[in-house]
């Protein structure tokens, strides 16, 4: 792509979209926008790609079994967008920790870790309670966007755990850690929120959730507080991309139930 290229330079539409890689690349996002990006700025080249959709002869869009055999067929290789994020967690990380403080919350004694990311240049909080150690896969909980209603209002249903209930849960477990994202809104942001308190019956104000290919901040954080194996306190997803960053998810837990659920193999 070249430097001086602007809008106005596309003269014709078409069915080549421009896409803006998130800062920080797969290790910010996982998405094939960055991971093409990555690959070339790894190249030494221009950070931009083009990327693709394949699709099979009937029209339907190939999956990896069919990608597997499209590669064999014209001598390509296939690399995973999870390989990327391991090799470049190597020797890069988005977070930085600024600093720890021990605290007593209302729900037990926690040591309160600060982090600024390097992309956003956000502040996130991670509350730890007791000795991750002593867990093979401590529960985890990694709540976002947050606001601070969520800790006001225990009756809060915005997300699948509200924070009363998951700090409680973490506590009562004896060892665990909750992952508080985007610590901050704007006025217009909690003043949206309030009036939906105030007249229920209303739409309730769009939450900057975060997609599932987004918790690469997260996913950091996790690692630089030491864990590998977690029960995840939340609904069960899939989440190919954690193992480039050597986490492992071996079960989730809801709010409405009283058992974990086991992830697929696990």
């Amino acid at each position: 792509m070249a430097r001086n290229a602007k809008a106005s330079d596309i003269v014709q539409p078409g069915h080549v979209f421009p896409l803006m890689a998130a800062e920080g690349g797969v290790l910010m996002r996982a998405g094939h926008t960055e991971a093409g990006c990555d690959l070339a700025a790894l190249a030494g080249l221009e950070p931009a790609a083009v990327i693709c959709e394949v699709m099979n002869p009937d029209g339907s869009m190939a999956r990896l079994p069919d990608l597997e055999h499209f590669a064999a067929e014209h001598g390509l290789k296939i690399g995973a967008i999870a390989d990327l994020i391991e090799y470049r967690s190597r020797t890069e990380s988005l977070v930085q920790r600024v600093g720890a403080h021990a605290m007593q919350t209302p729900f037990g004694a926690m040591q309160c870790v600060a982090y600024t990311d390097r992309a956003g240049h956000g502040l996130h909080l991670a509350l730890v309670h007791g000795d991750l150690a002593t867990q093979s896969a401590p529960l985890v909980r990694v709540h976002e966007p947050l606001s601070v209603l969520d800790l006001l209002d225990s009756t809060c249903q915005r997300h699948s755990w509200n924070l009363p209930q998951a700090l409680g849960r973490i506590v009562r477990e004896g060892a665990g850690v909750a992952v508080l994202l985007n610590c901050g809104e704007s006025a217009q942001q909690l003043g949206a929120q309030f009036q939906h308190l105030l007249h229920p019956s209303t739409t309730p104000p769009k939450a900057v959730a975060t997609a599932l290919r987004d918790y690469g901040i997260g996913a950091q954080i996790l690692r630089d507080l030491g864990v590998r194996q977690m029960r995840l306190l939340g609904q069960p997803r899939k989440m190919p991309s954690m193992v480039g960053y050597g986490l492992e998810i071996v079960g989730f837990e809801s709010a409405h139930s009283a058992s974990p659920t086991p992830t697929p193999g696990a």
